[in-house]
């Protein structure tokens, strides 16, 4: 959890009854106003409305973006509850310090940049409804890039083993597509921030290893916004020392055995230490 106490303000939206699904998000200063916009605008289009979104401002923005959330919470569709914490503690620390302020029994993730189609909600809440015994219900996604690359379907295996099983080699779930039981996420006491950008990934691991049970929608319900050079970025030294640590991190938890781990670490070790040319036509390849 963070170590600075974060501000929340509580923004009037229509009375509504005791809130079923929240809406968990995080935006910083490097965020683009525009892209703020159009996610926010893809949640007030659902079908289903979310009963409350959660808005973390990590860290002080822009006045273009305070701009965007101002009409969007004058907008009235959702009740929306600002958390401002005075500087940027990344996405661990701020979706910890939103997880608090969610009143919902669902959370629904959903990242600054992306974008929801408008059956999202609808889709997730009612598998959940009736799956009692799912604890956190994903879907595919496409990938699209504002540099110009072709979009690519991220797709994940629909049921449980399956997803267990890929998740033991790679990371087959994707972050902003979650719709999960807050019980699962409380359980386990939320992110941890001590694996860089892994922190997703080091999430699925302790839910599988907690008990709860994953399903995947096999529909597109939310467009990841990405750049190729973003995933030329995913590597180096520093990114490299934290994947090892993380798979260490899973094979003294249980979660792979000692062969499984040899062979994805020596995997992972060659990808990560590529230049970045070679790393994003594996991605193309491989979609890692």
């Amino acid at each position: 959890m963070n170590s600075e106490p974060a501000s929340t303000l509580e923004a009037r939206g229509p009375t509504r009854r005791a809130p079923r699904i929240s809406a968990l998000m995080s935006t910083y200063e490097s965020e683009a106003a525009s892209n703020l916009a159009t996610s926010l605008a893809s949640i007030e289009a659902q079908s289903v409305l979310p009963d409350q979104l959660v808005l973390v401002i990590d860290g002080p923005v822009g006045a273009d973006q305070e701009d965007v959330i101002a009409a969007f919470i004058a907008g009235g569709t959702i009740p929306t509850t600002l958390v401002r914490l005075p500087r940027n503690r990344g996405l661990a620390e701020a979706l910890n310090s939103g997880l608090t302020r969610c009143l919902g029994e669902f959370i629904l993730r959903m990242d600054s940049d992306d974008i929801c189609t408008v059956d999202r909600i609808e889709r997730q809440i009612a598998y959940a409804e009736a799956h009692p015994d799912i604890d956190v219900v994903a879907s595919w996604s496409e990938e699209f890039f504002d540099d110009g690359a072709p979009c690519r379907i991220k797709v994940t295996p629909t049921v449980h083993e399956g997803i267990v099983r890929a998740l033991r080699w790679r990371n087959v779930v994707h972050h902003p597509t979650l719709l999960i039981r807050k019980k699962a996420l409380t359980a386990i006491s939320g992110y941890r921030s001590g694996y860089g950008f892994l922190e997703d990934y080091d999430l699925f691991v302790r839910l599988v290893l907690s008990g709860a049970r994953f399903h995947a929608i096999p529909k597109v319900l939310v467009r990841i916004r990405s750049s190729t050079a973003q995933r030329s970025r995913r590597g180096g030294f520093k990114y490299w020392v934290n994947d090892v640590r993380f798979r260490v991190e899973c094979f003294r938890a249980g979660f792979l055995t000692f062969r499984q781990f040899i062979a994805v670490t020596l995997m992972y070790s060659i990808f990560r230490l590529l230049s970045g040319t070679m790393r994003r036509r594996l991605y193309g390849l491989a979609r890692i």
